[in-house]
């Protein structure tokens, strides 16, 4: 049994024993697994990612339709995993301080969450993987309605219905390469069997999955469930929210629509490219306006993801060294934002434990009177615009420069540049006026110095971030291997 298989299995049945126990022994239950399942999804990048990894396990009555329970684990899904691992033990951390309302509930949940995830990153079968993707909202679902701010009921059902709309719009999709496809829901021979499919069903196929992946980024303008579901969200909430289930989409984006029917495609993504370009700028200037933190922070997340749109289209292009950069900063841009956004969601509730409030007009003065608190804002806000130094820094520098090689190319790749350049600049520019304004105007509000246990979980996001900034190499090397394994599906003919 693998790694991947058990730690699901873990996360499944701590699930169910974090019920069985009092609230104390339930918190620390959650945090053990979450470290262990952590050190597991961590092997396969520590060991080596050269050769993808695949177990198939037969199941009578779904094996004659091919829907067999098929895993494997290459560079890209390993990097995905390994993050998914080490964001977890952050939330249980948060979790375990910041949810007083029946957090055994809260945490079975929260596991339930971690092992579907683990399934949609490893999952080589498009049947078990619709099935992770859906089960992820459930507890998502579970904890805006139960656990949110005065309009959860309205967050959550927002979000579900959002996310049900693309979730069926996959089905959809799925379904239809199957009927005219292989008859089979396994990756490799799914991608094979759809070139022969007539061409409006690789049509619909691209397109459906597209959308579907774009809501679950989200890419504007299909992001408006994203707000409010961060804001009425606990922030341990919005960290598996944000660090997370935002991936589902990115990944799937690369692996399934880009991987597999990316000629489809190929003379819209210049436009695909641009709109990327342009929702990155749009929701960074959005940001300018917010006053609540968190919906900052929000926005900020939606930028940072419409970023990474443009380096998986680049990828796709075609271009030599600039698709290579491309798919590089794509991947990097995501894994950096699962930390530096992680951390920016749980320092908002952190703020709101100490201040009472998130509004940044009505937090002043923090850097007179709470100095430790004042350094994480800082450093969290120096890891949010890619500071030389932390992860986002050599992500957004792939990007740019793949932006750059599709600007010698073409004409679009110069609108591409000049408004990713555009988002990056306003990203730096409102987090660091924001920062001013709750650090250094005066009269200083007040407010008590924070516990290390509280933002214990902020500094461990930091840290890793500042880890990957100064020591890039752990994630190019895999990221390396990671271009060679996937390929783009170029066998697909159309007419």
């Amino acid at each position: 049994m693998c790694n991947v298989l058990l730690s699901i299995i873990l996360a499944a049945i701590g699930s169910v024993a974090v019920l069985l126990v009092n609230e104390k022994r339930a918190k620390h239950l959650a945090m053990i697994l979450t470290i262990i399942i952590a050190l597991l999804l961590a092997q396969p990048i520590i060991e080596g990612v050269s050769k993808p990894y695949t177990e198939n396990y037969v199941l009578p009555g779904l094996h004659a339709i091919g829907a067999d329970f098929q895993i494997r684990v290459d560079a890209l899904s390993a990097l995905f995993l390994a993050i998914t691992g080490l964001v977890f033990i952050a939330v249980a951390w948060a979790a375990s301080w910041e949810i007083e309302d029946r957090p055994k509930l809260y945490l079975a949940l929260m596991l339930a969450s971690e092992a579907a995830l683990i399934g949609v990153f490893s999952a080589w079968n498009l049947f078990w993987f619709y099935l992770f993707w859906e089960f992820t909202l459930l507890p998502m679902f579970v904890h805006i309605l139960y656990w949110g701010g005065e309009r959860r009921v309205y967050a959550a059902y927002k979000f579900f219905v959002y996310t049900q709309i693309g979730g069926l719009m996959l089905l959809v999709a799925i379904a239809l390469g199957w009927l005219y496809g292989a008859h089979s829901f396994n990756l490799t021979d799914f991608a094979a069997g759809i070139t022969v499919a007539p061409d409006w069903v690789k049509a619909a196929f691209a397109w459906l999955t597209l959308i579907a992946f774009f809501i679950k980024m989200p890419v504007p303008p299909f992001h408006t469930w994203l707000p409010a579901a961060h804001v009425e969200a606990p922030s341990p909430s919005s960290v598996i929210l944000a660090s997370l289930m935002l991936k589902m989409g990115g990944y799937a984006f690369i692996r399934i629509t880009l991987g597999m029917v990316p000629y489809m495609l190929s003379m819209y993504l210049p436009f695909i490219g641009m709109w990327a370009a342009l929702a990155a700028a749009y929701a960074a200037t959005v940001a300018i306006a917010q006053e609540d933190f968190k919906r900052v922070v929000a926005y900020t997340s939606i930028s940072h993801m419409s970023m990474s749109t443009i380096g998986a289209a680049i990828w796709a292009m075609g271009m030599g060294n600039a698709s290579y950069l491309g798919f590089v900063g794509a991947v990097f841009e995501m894994i950096s934002h699962s930390f530096v956004v992680g951390a920016l969601f749980l320092l908002s509730g952190v703020i709101k434990h100490y201040a009472h409030t998130r509004r940044i007009p009505s937090i002043r003065g923090l850097a007179f009177v709470v100095p430790i608190l004042s350094s994480v804002i800082m450093i969290a806000i120096f890891a949010g615009f890619g500071l030389p130094g932390t992860s986002g820094y050599p992500a957004e520098l792939s990007l740019v420069a793949s932006a750059a090689g599709m600007a010698k190319v073409t004409s679009a790749g110069v609108i591409v540049l000049a408004f990713l350049l555009l988002a990056i600049a306003t990203v730096t520019g409102y987090l660091v006026w924001d920062a001013q304004r709750m650090l250094f105007t005066k009269p200083p509000i007040k407010i008590s110095e924070v516990k290390f246990y509280h933002i214990g979980p902020i500094l461990y996001l930091l840290a890793i971030s500042i880890i990957i900034g100064v020591l890039p190499f752990l994630v190019m090397g895999p990221l390396k291997i990671a271009v060679t394994q996937t390929p783009i599906n170029l066998a697909g003919v159309i007419g």
